[in-house]
């Protein structure tokens, strides 16, 4: 067996951007997007100006099926783009750059302490990478004058002092992983594995940032972790859930993994009350499919014949139906004003049951105008039964279970 090999070095920041702006290094598909702000900018800047340490870039190699070869950022992404806004003295304005996708919703009922601070907040991003800036065709003296004229940067102050020859004289080192295996999906795991357990400098990957690189370990698994169909698009149909005020995106791992325990016949997420112990469970269940080790409570999910309902690991099938289902009550839906569910009882009370019966017992829904009406009145009389003290502790593991069975029950009298 081929043993992993890793080579050490450095190089000057001047060949780093060099580098970067000739794609000579890219990133892989599964990287965030730029989080920091121009405060960490600075500090990274004033850092190597001060001959402290910086923590070395990791790059892999990888082997293209086709031939060629690609070298992959795989941890150093914010230190990089900080070096190339830096030396090209801009930086971009993150309300011209839309987040990449809603924030995922925690479901957490008791976010907020004494004093209205939401405890959960996670690291905002912008639709921005490198990428933007990365050009074959153009120096870096072309680049900086396009950016002078873009409305979507502004200039950038360092407030320091540098040194001519600074980005010449300057280092930062990297560890260069070349892999040992030979096989694509193997390589893809190594590479997809080796991410999801690096530590960024400063900046905590989000859940869904860390599980997400778990989505790509199995090319064929995929769009079923994301919920996307085969052509890419979203099974719900784009609906989002209100949470802090805000539109959130819609964790499908949530609906997937406690459904695939309903339909082991278990009793859902046992051992699972307190949220802070839930991002561990979805993980668990993205391993568990990917035949990884799981954290804890490891025949949690045994029982669910995966297989059985996606033979060769294809859901394309069961998606166009759900799909399809949620395109039908839709227009059904008593949304807010930003298109979101008003709250995760509503949200589950329509979708638990539509998910259950057309992805996992393969069933499809046909509704005509008649049927439309009574799913809406039966779901909508659920979601006003509801009293406060059941809204404001909406998510707790009881009320949750409740939700589900009733959910299934309903869709029950109307998927076939």
């Amino acid at each position: 067996m081929i043993e992993n090999r890793t080579y050490y070095g450095e190089y000057s920041l001047e060949r780093w951007i060099e580098l970067i702006l000739k794609k000579n290094i890219v990133l892989p598909d599964y990287q965030r997007h730029f989080v920091w702000n121009k405060k960490d900018l600075k500090r990274l800047i004033k850092s190597i100006k001060e001959g402290q340490f910086i923590q070395p870039v990791t790059i892999g190699l990888y082997k293209e099926p086709q031939g060629g070869n690609i070298n992959l950022l795989l941890d150093g992404q914010q230190r990089l783009s900080s070096i190339l806004l830096a030396f090209l003295g801009f930086f971009p304005k993150k309300e011209k750059f839309e987040s990449p996708e809603p924030e995922v919703a925690t479901e957490d009922d008791s976010a907020f302490d004494e004093n209205g601070n939401n405890q959960n907040r996670e690291i905002k991003s912008i639709k921005w990478t490198i990428r933007e800036l990365c050009d074959k065709e153009k120096s870096s003296e072309k680049l900086r004058t396009n950016l002078s004229s873009d409305p979507r940067y502004e200039a950038l102050n360092l407030d320091l002092e540098l040194e001519e020859d600074f980005w010449k004289k300057k280092f930062i080192g990297f560890s260069f992983i070349v892999p040992g295996a030979v096989e694509e999906n193997n390589v893809q795991k190594f590479f997809t594995h080796l991410f999801r357990n690096m530590n960024y400098l400063g900046k905590k990957l989000s859940p869904a940032e860390s599980r997400k690189s778990l989505y790509y370990q199995d090319p064929k698994l995929t769009n079923y972790f994301e919920g996307k169909t085969e052509q890419g698009e979203d099974v719900l149909c784009g609906l989002k859930v209100t949470q802090d005020f805000q539109p959130r995106q819609i964790d499908f791992i949530r609906y997937l993994s406690v459904l695939s325990q309903k339909k082991a016949g278990k009793s859902v997420m046992v051992g699972y009350s307190a949220y802070s112990s839930r991002e561990n469970y979805y993980a668990d269940y993205v391993s568990y499919l990917l035949e990884l080790e799981q954290e804890e409570r490891v025949d949690k999910f045994d029982g669910f014949n995966f297989s059985e309902i996606f033979p060769e690991k294809n859901s394309s099938e069961q998606y166009s139906r759900l799909k399809a289902g949620v395109a039908q009550i839709k227009n059904s839906i008593s949304l807010d004003d930003n298109g979101a569910f008003k709250s995760w009882i509503d949200a589950d009370l329509w979708l638990f049951g539509l998910i259950y019966h057309t992805v996992f017992e393969e069933k499809s829904l046909s509704l005509n105008e008649e049927q439309k009406t009574h799913l809406k009145e039966q779901i909508e009389g659920e979601i006003n039964d509801k009293d406060d003290a059941y809204q404001k502790r909406s998510n707790a593991l009881g009320n949750i279970r409740e939700r589900i069975d009733k959910s299934i029950e309903i869709y029950s009298n109307y998927a076939s």
